[in-house]
């Protein structure tokens, strides 16, 4: 089974997500994923803070990817290996623009509560701006 963009970067994220055919693909392939009979007991953390899902996904055409994916193609792309990026290609050519969810992973707070502020959610909360104020 290939194991599709299962990495870790070792490089903060760009400031502005790559959101082009590949990332709009992803979004697609995920959305259309079903979860394994298994969980894990914990998550992926990528190093700007995102968080995966507890499970892997399991793509329409068997590959097996995790929920960080679309966070990686957009944020970390330069970081994703030509045959992940040549894999995600050759995904059915149909596209979708992700959520900040699928960019940015959940947010996270703490047991009061409180949100707990991480690098991606500066990247979110720019994202999540309405149009108009994301050229300041």
């Amino acid at each position: 089974m290939l194991r599709l963009l299962h990495i870790e970067p070792k490089n903060m994220p760009t400031e502005a997500p790559v959101i082009d055919e590949l990332t709009m693909r992803m979004v697609v392939a995920l959305r259309k994923a079903t979860r394994p009979n298994y969980v894990y007991c914990g998550f992926h953390t990528c190093i700007c803070g995102a968080h995966s899902g507890a499970w892997d996904a399991i793509l329409p055409n068997g590959w097996m990817t995790n929920t960080l994916c679309v966070h990686y193609l957009a944020y970390h792309r330069a970081e994703v290996p030509a045959s992940d990026l040549d894999a995600v290609s050759a995904l059915p050519p149909v596209t979708e623009a992700p959520t900040s969810k699928e960019l940015h992973g959940p947010e996270l707070y703490d047991s009061a509560g409180n949100k707990i502020i991480r690098c991606i959610d500066r990247l979110r909360e720019r994202y999540d701006r309405p149009t108009q104020d994301r050229r300041t």
